[in-house]
């Protein structure tokens, strides 16, 4: 099996995390940040019985795997819908004009892209993922210090909380795209699978932070009428005189929404050869035209934040905790 880095892995998870910030709707603030922090770090902490699984390589139970690529695959419908819904906001033309058709051109467009990028194995997808992050953190550096210079500091006090602090709690589980990708690829990991998780959960806390204190601060004043901040606050963002930072957020929300979907599509794909070891062909093709199918029953529903948070829990904590119950069962009798 090829092996990665615990670099290419965080670069892996956190395109997926920060394009899932990236459409973030209603509005964010204070809370938002502390709820989040909290959210990595107990992400962190529940992660732990499958840091200890992977420790003693224990192979994944094949109830486990079905279970991981079910979730996946909703994961993957997830990405596919936010990206239609932002798209409105940033204007990409044949998804916005043409309806049903305009997603489907759009996601066969991306699920072509995932294809070819899958096809190349996931020591190429990690080596790519490892330069897009790497633009993803320039640009979010370049929006960061530009807030700087021009904050308005009265608006990280100003802007209400639209949510309590649980519920921010919860939405930081809804919202972490990289958790199913991170259970399957953390065991491809070369090294101690705990520097890599923490590694990873640090890059996750830190992006983060700097996403959303970065966005209160641009557009903390019209948060409450705006329906996607992250994008709002790249919008209003100018940090150079002659030319706006829009046209390089787009590239990059384009590039990690290929990204994301693609990393989701690897991970599923992987599994199908584990859980059907003759399904040798068209297993990346399979995964994907699920997720788009997933995507269209996703986006016809309206948000359950519980529901995303409790799954993407059981597949950290309630999953790992079961397969090592089972584990400590036959090494007993």
């Amino acid at each position: 099996m090829n092996k990665i880095s615990k670099g290419q892995l965080a670069a892996l998870l956190l395109i997926s995390d920060t394009f899932a910030l990236f459409c973030l709707t209603e509005s964010v603030s204070l809370v938002t940040a502390l709820g989040m922090s909290l959210g990595t770090l107990f992400q962190f902490l529940l992660s732990m019985p499958l840091i200890s699984l992977i420790s003693k390589q224990e192979k994944t139970a094949k109830w486990a795997e079905i279970f991981y690529f079910a979730y996946l695959v909703f994961r993957g419908g997830v990405l596919f819908s936010l990206q239609w819904k932002t798209s409105k906001v940033i204007y990409i033309p044949y998804e916005n004009s043409g309806g049903i058709m305009g997603k489907l051109l759009i996601s066969g467009l991306i699920a072509l892209v995932c294809l070819y990028i899958s096809s190349t194995g996931i020591k190429a997808l990690s080596r790519a993922a490892v330069i897009a992050a790497a633009v993803g953190a320039v640009s979010l550096t370049v929006i960061t210090i530009s807030s700087l210079f021009n904050a308005n500091w009265e608006n990280l006090t100003r802007t209400k909380a639209q949510y309590t602090l649980t519920q921010e709690l919860i939405r930081s589980f809804a919202v972490s795209g990289g958790l199913g990708s991170f259970v399957v690829m953390l065991k491809m990991t070369k090294g101690s699978p705990l520097k890599s998780s923490a590694f990873y959960f640090i890059g996750k806390l830190i992006i983060s932070l700097l996403t959303i204190l970065t966005s209160v601060i641009v557009a903390g004043g019209i948060m409450e009428v705006t329906d996607f901040p992250i994008v709002t606050a790249a919008q209003l963002s100018q940090p150079f005189s002659v030319q706006r930072i829009d046209s390089l957020f787009l590239i990059v929300f384009t590039v990690f929404a290929v990204f994301s979907i693609a990393v989701q599509t690897v991970a599923a794909a992987i599994l199908i050869g584990e859980i059907i070891p003759d399904f040798k062909r068209y297993r990346s093709t399979c995964a994907l035209v699920l997720m788009i199918g997933a995507a269209f029953v996703i986006s016809a529903c309206e948000r359950y934040d519980l529901l995303y948070a409790g799954a993407a829990a059981a597949a950290i904590f309630v999953v790992p905790v079961i397969m090592l119950l089972q584990y400590d069962r036959r090494k007993k009798t």
